[in-house]
């Protein structure tokens, strides 16, 4: 028996070149809107935005405005960095928190926000767990549903298990990325009911690009890439399905956040969420290629340190 994991639209592409194989740029107001439209009427029932992504939350308030309560999607939105602003008072953190949340509010035109992420994994404990403190007090009025973390490594992912009242949970993984399977944080987080939102099926889109267009930085990527192609090419499934079956269906995965470009890749995803499930014998065979995988390749943050390095 499967997990399905639900189809999460991300748009952060809504503001510009997200990832290194974005090839349609910067989508205006117009294409935005049509993207969005056309996800809610294939099915498609959760957006992740944040106030980071430029004006993606006031695109996603404005341009689903007109559909009905009911059809609207469930939205994912994040609280911008509190500890790098080094606000000296619990009052300026306070007002900042707050200002944040009811900005989301409104451009998302909402009554509440349906799922709150910090977006930055250091404010999980900064200032003896504050920032989360005060989120429960916006929850406990009503401005807040649920409340979680995005995190990047497995260590952030343990100090998140240890936190309470913090439901959900966003993390990268990938076919190149599975340091959450082989240590069992996937099935610890999902043994306490934790809602995981899994970010970077396609690594940012490195895993679905031609090894010879890798940039410099990557380099050291271009062997196992190959090997993948390879392997897709051996089983007869295209790169592209490989990744996002391969997360769709690990067990303790709820949600899978795919970003989109056009209309017709939201087709093309909707369309892969309906496909077979790979076989056990594939999964183990991606499981056993792609162990060793350096993290400064399953790391975006830690591109640019392998350009100074051939620099």
């Amino acid at each position: 028996m499967t997990n399905r994991a639900r189809l999460v639209l991300g748009t952060a592409q809504l503001n510009g070149n997200y990832g290194i194989a974005n090839a349609a740029g910067h989508p205006s107001v117009q294409q935005s809107c049509q993207l969005l439209q056309a996800a809610v009427s294939a099915g498609i029932g959760y957006l992740d935005t944040a106030p980071g992504y430029g004006n993606s939350e006031s695109l996603i308030g404005d341009c689903l405005q007109q559909v009905e309560p009911q059809s609207r999607p469930e939205i994912v939105t994040k609280l911008p960095s509190v500890q790098r602003l080094g606000l000296q008072t619990e009052e300026a953190r306070r007002k900042f928190v707050t200002s944040s949340v009811l900005s989301s509010l409104n451009k998302l035109k909402r009554s509440a926000l349906d799922t709150l992420l910090l977006h930055d994994p250091l404010d999980m404990t900064y200032r003896n767990g504050e920032i989360l403190h005060l989120l429960k007090e916006l929850k406990q009025q009503q401005m807040i549903r649920s409340i979680g973390v995005s995190v990047y490594d497995p260590q952030e992912a343990e100090t998140f298990l240890s936190l309470d009242g913090v439901t959900s949970i966003q993390l990268p993984l990938n076919v190149f990325d599975q340091r959450w399977i082989r240590n069992g944080m996937l099935e610890r987080l999902a043994g306490q009911g934790t809602e995981v939102l899994v970010r970077s099926v396609y690594l940012q889109g490195l895993l679905l690009m031609a090894p010879e267009k890798l940039p410099a930085k990557l380099k050291q990527a271009e062997r196992p890439l190959k090997s993948f192609i390879a392997y897709s090419k051996e089983i007869g499934i295209p790169v592209k399905e490989l990744c996002f079956l391969y997360v769709r269906d690990l067990p303790g995965v709820s949600g899978i956040v795919i970003g989109c470009e056009t209309v017709e890749q939201v087709q093309e995803n909707v369309s892969m969420m309906a496909l077979p499930p790979l076989t056990r014998k594939i999964r183990q065979e991606l499981g056993d290629y792609f162990t060793d995988i350096p993290v400064q390749i399953m790391d975006p943050r830690r591109w640019n340190e392998q350009d100074a390095d051939h620099s």
